[in-house]
């Protein structure tokens, strides 16, 4: 009898709702597409848009991935689509973090804007107010903007325009991040190429975008540009000409030979990027990169260690297998082998395991710790193949930040003229800060499209010099901004080449 009574409770508990057998809170999303429409740029015959963000694992999936929340078109309005996930109990309480993706056939295109974030609260049903796609709430004005490439360096690199070809990519259509609109080379003036785009919106707006050049086998860092945060142009009143701008790309090698690399990077010190502390409890070193047998991750966190194996580890074991000199040094190492095909130069971070690293960022990306978007090692392989040995300090390619020791700090904000300036290519950038920030210190060209970061991160009161590195940048006014708390501050500085 008791079996039978268990058998029909197992029956009569599967027959029921899920909501029934867990608590949950059924949390209802609304996103207007209609400005979308009417810009032509969301086709719902066509189209599709889908939730991602750090909340998918809750049901198993990968975070900031894939298609499994997909929304619908609304039965009252086929302007709004709406999608209904059901939180487990666990949920309530918390913050999640996510974005708008349109799936077209070829390609997505998220949202640009910074991450949606909602609370799930501990009612049953919650409905989050209705959004627009990318908050964009009106068609606005129309203005034509003209990008200028100034192709002269990539040209003599090799960029051939009967094969290769250059384009504009960004977060703001007509552009997306890929693929993006192609540029024509100007019959006047061949070292020139350029593209005119129309686009919708309000004056001040920020329009992201960099160049990109295909086919991404024969540049460096697939095609991209190399620069740590993405051009900006900011939404005109009129038609406007952004450039000529040189494009922070090279023309790669191929190698013809293996390539066997030692990797060193040395952990003393080292303070991760998020909040510019020191790290402290470390457990292991890892490495990502853009050419195989190094990859780019897509999450950067343990699972990218472990399930995928994205990430290499680096070892401190003293064992000549790992490359490594001695043991306890606190430099971690591995070696690498490269293919015979391999394109050449390589781009590469550290990410470093410690104490509490999965509480950074809010959880989300937390071991891309090294350094800013963008902000990559550098190596160059040898055509011919061969050995060679890749020594590194944990953030050592993010422009050095130095404390100067003063028997007392300062009282005020202050941001000193750079010297030396006119400078080529380097020069020193001092400032002083009189209580605990969070600091950015930034490089604009002189049309206020931004070029560098320098520095951004927490620091403490004190009197600091920055050494920036202009290299890759053309002779020209740059203007550098410091922003600290509520104080900000721009100079004027002189590249001349």
């Amino acid at each position: 009898m008791l079996k039978r009574l268990t058998t029909l409770a197992v029956i009569m508990l599967m027959a029921m709702p899920l909501s029934k057998v867990f608590a949950q809170a059924n949390v209802t999303f609304q996103l207007h597409m209609g400005v979308y429409m009417q810009l032509n740029l969301f086709n719902p015959a066509t189209d599709s848009v889908v939730m991602r963000g750090d909340f998918e694992h809750y049901v198993g999936q990968s975070d900031w991935s894939g298609y499994y929340f997909l929304l619908a078109k609304s039965a009252t309005n086929d302007s709004i689509y709406t999608l209904t996930i059901p939180f487990p109990d666990s949920v309530k309480g918390k913050v999640i973090q996510y974005k708008f993706v349109l799936v077209h056939k070829a390609s997505d295109t998220w949202e640009s804007i910074d991450n949606r974030k909602d609370s799930i609260t501990s009612n049953t049903n919650q409905q989050v107010p209705l959004t627009y796609f990318n908050n964009q709430t009106t068609t606005g004005t129309k203005v034509n903007i003209t990008f200028q490439a100034d192709m002269s360096s990539l040209l003599n690199q090799g960029f051939n325009p009967s094969t290769d070809s250059i384009e504009v990519r960004g977060d703001t259509p007509p552009l997306n991040w890929g693929p993006g609109v192609l540029m024509q080379q100007d019959l006047l003036n061949p070292t020139i190429f350029t593209v005119t785009l129309q686009f919708s919106g309000t004056a001040g707006t920020p329009i992201q975008w960099k160049f990109h050049c295909d086919p991404q086998t024969k540049f460096a860092n697939t095609g991209w540009d190399n620069i740590a945060n993405n051009r900006i142009v900011y939404f005109p009143k009129a038609d406007t000409t952004v450039g000529p701008i040189a494009p922070a790309i090279q023309v790669g090698g191929v190698t013809t030979a293996t390539d066997t690399v030692t990797f060193h990077v040395d952990m003393t010190g080292a303070h991760e990027k998020w909040h510019n502390s020191l790290i402290t409890g470390l457990k292991s070193v890892w490495i990502a990169g853009s050419v195989t047998p190094l990859q780019w991750p897509s999450n950067w966190l343990f699972t990218d260690t472990v399930s995928t194996g994205t990430l290499i580890k680096l070892y401190d074991d003293g064992l000549a297998s790992h490359g490594d000199v001695k043991a306890g040094d606190n430099i971690y190492s591995a070696i690498l082998v490269f293919p015979s095909g391999s394109t050449t130069p390589v781009f590469f971070k550290y990410g470093a395991v410690f104490s509490g690293v999965d509480t950074l960022n809010g959880g989300a990306s937390y071991l891309d710790n090294e350094a800013g978007f963008g902000l990559n090692h550098t190596l160059n392989l040898s055509l011919s193949g061969g050995s060679q040995t890749a020594d590194n300090k944990f953030g050592d390619q993010v422009t050095g930040i130095i404390e100067e020791k003063t028997s007392q700090l300062p009282t005020e904000y202050t941001l000193s003229q750079n010297y030396p300036n006119p400078f080529n290519p380097t020069t020193s950038i001092r400032y002083t800060i009189p209580k605990s920030s969070l600091v950015t210190l930034k490089v604009y060209n002189i049309l206020g499209q931004e070029v560098a970061t320098v520095f951004s991160g927490f620091q403490n009161a004190g009197t600091f010099t920055a050494s920036f590195d202009a290299s890759r940048l053309s002779s020209g006014v740059y203007l550098y901004r410091l922003q600290a708390g509520k104080f900000s501050e721009t100079r004027k500085m002189i590249l001349m080449k």
